[in-house]
């Protein structure tokens, strides 16, 4: 049942158009850099140019850490990302119920694994479009600026400063910051993709699911932004899946247990609402 579902989500049409949307929105991205840096009067052919090393490098430059990306197609790609990784296969929960093809696949094999197998799949998918625009981002950018090693005394420039997560990991080793960033990325990507699906064991329309929960996300942000932050002097934690994955939620909470906690709870919805349709007629 597993190899099933995840064959179908990987060849589904929806999945190849999630994966090209997540690279569009990554190049729009990198093209932006590059402009920025272009308006600055750099000469990319001359590294004595280079103001500050680090921060002009493809790794700070890169959108797990927005040197001087963070603006508005910086922006785009986190806040569209959120809502392109779900389009991969998480429809199908909605579909498969409308058309009385989950009857037929429970009675194959049991109804938990039919649904669980769905859950896994839908996170699979979305997981894969996410670490495609995350790491085709990292290769548009470095087609332009060069591999600088990141120093630490730029974290003013870089702004990665080591009041942030993982920074030490990022001035000692910055491949395997990136793929820890890449991979935790995709992992709340892949798991808000799954409570998407979750959400469509209960309603047949599709597209009132995906607008509705991305509507959802979206007021949430504004109550982080503006009743919390009127509320304290200053905000303790932002507990937004849009900043998490931009790791701004970190200049909040100098621990990663705000944004585990995040994904953990859209996990364990996940799973909560799958077992509650293992109770429930699959109709």
């Amino acid at each position: 049942m597993l190899a099933l579902e995840l064959r179908e989500a990987f060849s589904n049409r929806w999945f190849t158009i999630a994966v090209l949307a997540a690279v569009l929105l990554a190049a729009l991205a990198a093209g932006e850099s590059v402009e920025k840096f272009n308006t600055n009067g750099f000469d990319a052919s001359d590294s004595s140019y280079y103001a500050y090393y680090s921060s002009w490098s493809s790794v700070s430059v890169w959108l797990g850490v927005g040197a001087w990306g963070r603006s508005s197609l910086y922006y785009l790609f986190f806040y569209g990302i959120i809502f392109v990784a779900p389009l991969a296969y998480s429809w199908s929960s909605s579909t498969d119920i409308r058309s009385g093809y989950a009857r037929q696949l429970a009675i194959r094999s049991t109804k938990k694994y039919y649904l669980f197998s769905k859950l896994i799949a839908c996170f699979s998918a979305s997981f894969a479009v996410a670490a495609c625009g995350l790491l085709a981002n990292l290769l548009f950018v470095s087609l332009f600026f060069p591999a600088y090693s990141p120093f630490s005394y730029d974290s003013l420039y870089t702004g990665m400063t080591y009041g942030k997560v993982l920074a030490d990991l990022y001035y000692a080793n910055p491949i395997l910051f990136i793929a820890v960033r890449t991979l935790f990325d995709s992992c709340v990507c892949g798991a808000w993709a799954a409570f998407v699906a979750s959400i469509g064991w209960f309603s047949r329309h599709v597209a009132l699911n995906f607008i509705a929960s991305y509507l959802g996300l979206l007021g949430l942000e504004f109550l982080n932004h503006y009743f919390f932050a009127a509320i304290t002097t200053a905000p303790i934690f932002e507990f937004s899946v849009f900043q998490i994955i931009q790791s701004w939620s970190f200049e909040y909470a100098h621990e990663p247990l705000v944004s585990l906690v995040v994904l953990a709870i859209l996990a364990l919805g996940s799973v909560l609402l799958t077992l509650v349709k293992c109770r429930r007629d699959l109709l």
